[in-house]
């Protein structure tokens, strides 16, 4: 019934409803190429504009696809069959997502309130991020961490996080933790320089309109010079922003101090000539759903064909897939040799001392 009634209101639609549907990223404002990017994601195999007709049922398929992917949620974690997850059917390492979700803090989730949040968005990677952090580390509760506890757990980590102590008191608070990863996992911005672009920061659904606004806007970039770009937030933004990166003929270049990670080292596989400098970095480990990761789905299953065919698009061999799945679960992090680089063809290019 409460399916039905949804369905009900999600088919009155209105200029309001395809104007979300054009704002990606969600933050209230259309930009040209966010909203050419919308409309290409529709019509990606006929490459043709949208007809006015068809844009009443796109929003239905859209609102659909978000109550699938609530519906999705639900069934996977409701034990008792009410309708609602309750704290108690949920994983630890989804629980952050699960308080995220609970808008009326009541403990238990439900379809409703699953559809007013993105789980893509910067915004709740960052929140879950960092309220599985101070479940971990927080133990007393009163959401403040010890330095000293994230020496004790990872020194590389506590390096990460030691500015963000602002207040010089030798404790991270929680709203310490949430200003420092805004920082942290800021989107993927470009900044120009002659006939390079430098990049910084996590992809997230605004990157593939960011590079369509690079390529549009400055069309004399021949490299992307990856700084830092830790990872993704979403793998269907990441592979489409990479898709163009190829189909404009793009280089990309990660400099001796630079570091790519997951999504970002995708990213990177989209240039045409591929370089780096002598110490740069490059992160791998599995990708990851709610409720499982890439290695727990069988080497014929769909669910590995959107890397696959995108590793045979970029020339990368498919063993490097099945390599990144292995090397490193997706709480975890792997880098490469500068043998594994070779081996798997990342470089089109020696390594530049």
């Amino acid at each position: 019934m409460l399916t039905t009634f949804i369905l009900l209101v999600m088919a009155q639609t209105s200029s309001l409803d395809f104007a979300k549907v054009l704002d990606i990223d969600g933050d209230g404002v259309i930009h040209p190429m966010e909203a050419a990017d919308a409309i290409q994601m529709f019509y990606d195999e006929t490459g043709e504009g949208m007809p006015i007709a068809d844009v009443d049922q796109i929003i239905e398929d859209y609102q659909i696809y978000c109550l699938e992917e609530a519906e999705f949620f639900i069934e996977d974690f409701d034990e008792d069959s009410d309708g609602m997850v309750q704290y108690s059917e949920i994983p630890d390492q989804y629980l952050a997502f699960a308080k995220y979700a609970d808008i009326n803090k009541d403990s238990k989730i439900t379809l409703q309130e699953l559809l007013q949040v993105d789980p893509n968005s910067v915004e709740v990677f960052a929140q879950v991020e960092i309220d599985g952090i101070f479940l971990d580390l927080d133990e007393n509760n009163d959401d403040q961490i010890e330095i000293e506890a994230f020496v004790e757990d990872n020194i590389e980590f506590a390096e990460l996080v030691l500015p963000f102590d602002t207040n010089k008191d030798k404790r991270i608070s929680r709203d310490e933790m949430v200003a420092g990863f805004a920082l942290l996992d800021a989107s993927a911005s470009f900044d120009i320089s002659g006939d390079t672009a430098l990049m910084r920061g996590t992809i997230d659904e605004s990157t593939p309109f960011r590079v369509m606004e690079l390529v549009y806007y400055h069309p004399e970039v021949k490299t992307i010079v990856m700084t830092d770009v830790p990872g993704s937030v979403d793998d269907d933004s990441s592979l489409r922003a990479s898709r163009i990166v190829r189909s404009h003929g793009l280089n990309t270049h990660v400099p001796s101090d630079g570091e790519v990670a997951s999504g970002g080292t995708d990213f990177f596989q989209a240039g045409v000539q591929r370089t780096c400098g002598k110490g740069a970095l490059f992160g791998v480990h599995s990708w990851a759903e709610f409720g499982a990761e890439g290695t727990d789905y069988p080497r014929d299953s769909e669910e590995h064909e959107m890397y696959l065919n995108y590793y045979d698009e970029m020339g990368i061999p498919q063993s490097f897939y099945w390599y990144t799945l292995e090397a490193a679960p997706a709480g975890d992090i792997h880098y490469m040799t500068s043998d594994e680089l070779v081996k798997f063809g990342m470089l089109t290019s020696p390594i530049i001392n």
